[in-house]
């Protein structure tokens, strides 16, 4: 997006390259710039929910939040605190570490981390992903090399595996926008098993043929390495 277009206060889809513009990947003169780099660093690749906050200091940046749960804790200790524990009177103490439950666990808090970054990363959050031509041929592909050989009822339980697997990536995507690429594959999965189970009972085949299919996407090719 262009900087012109961008709202603060709105939430905005980043999309974030897989090799940070070099500004980006230094440490920080601070903890919490070197903790912002690092947390920019994880998501390297994928697509994160933001909201911005600002606009940087040098032209076409944006300042953004986003949620990160924390999974260390710092607990400032009163006066009384401190002297049960029989440290030395007139300072400050804190103790840090992770909080865990009964059973060991450790427990996560909500948090928030800032960023600067450049406003083309921004994409509106109802934006629709669309699968590559060639992506959707190779899963189309694959789907039929599964198939075949299989009977009507075997077609019908992989459908409905197929569509379990597309409920379930639905609801990760609701809460990780970098799932929508495999809501996008497992639909293409989904269809692909309906298309080929009213294939075999239209024709009153046993058993699927993909041979026999005029529909079927050839098999993927194989993959070969290059000689050096």
């Amino acid at each position: 997006m262009r900087t012109g277009d961008v709202v603060v206060g709105e939430t905005y889809i980043a999309s974030i390259p897989q090799r940070l513009p070099e500004e980006l990947r230094r440490p920080g003169d601070t903890p919490e710039q070197w903790r912002a780099n690092m947390q920019l660093h994880l998501v390297r690749g994928r697509r994160i929910t933001v909201t911005v906050t600002g606009f940087g200091e040098e032209p076409n940046m944006v300042q953004v939040s986003r949620d990160v749960p924390a999974g260390r804790v710092a607990l400032r200790l009163t006066a009384e605190q401190a002297a049960a524990l029989d440290l030395a009177e007139g300072q400050e103490y804190k103790i840090e570490g992770v909080v865990r439950d009964a059973d060991g666990q450790a427990l996560t808090f909500p948090g928030t981390t800032a960023h600067t970054i450049p406003a083309r990363w921004l994409r509106p959050p109802g934006e629709q992903l669309e699968l590559h031509p060639d992506t959707e041929h190779f899963h189309r592909a694959l789907v039929c090399r599964d198939a075949d050989g299989m009977t009507p009822q075997e077609i019908d339980r992989a459908a409905k595996k197929a569509l379990e697997q597309l409920q379930h990536v639905r609801g990760l995507a609701l809460e990780d926008p970098n799932v929508d690429h495999s809501v996008l594959t497992a639909e293409t999965d989904h269809q692909e098993w309906l298309r080929i189970a009213d294939r075999v009972r239209t024709a009153g085949l046993a058993a699927y043929d993909p041979q026999a299919d005029p529909d079927a996407v050839e098999h993927p090719p194989l993959i070969r390495f290059r000689q050096t």
